[in-house]
């Protein structure tokens, strides 16, 4: 399993992640990282740990906002789907209906 070497806080951690992983674990460590930095500078002279559980909640909340977004987004798309299947069936019915009267008339005229 390889190990990736990430920078958070000052402090450099060793992970384990899974293979071709590494740079997104990097990416993420950075992101991290720059939310304690983000949160150093609003409140300087908090201790190292409150940062991180700081900037382990403002993640959260950013997860579980991104997880409503995404939940509004399919509900969006199955209600498009619905009314987009509901329209097909309508011009189904219009067009079968178009092509009985004409074909009654067609039949009629003969």
């Amino acid at each position: 399993m390889p190990q990736v070497s990430v920078l958070i806080a000052g402090r450099t951690y060793e992970l384990a992640c899974g293979e071709g992983e590494e740079a997104r674990v990097q990416e993420l460590a950075a992101y991290v990282d720059g939310k304690v930095n983000e949160l150093r500078r609003q409140l300087p002279g908090t201790p190292e740990f409150k940062l991180l559980v700081f900037a382990s909640l403002l993640l959260a909340e950013e997860s579980r906002e991104a997880r409503g977004v995404a939940k509004a987004a399919e509900t969006a798309r199955v209600t498009a789907t619905d009314s987009a299947d509901t329209l097909a069936t309508a011009l189904e019915e219009l067009i079968t209906a178009r092509v009985d009267k004409m074909s009654k008339k067609v039949s009629g005229a003969a």
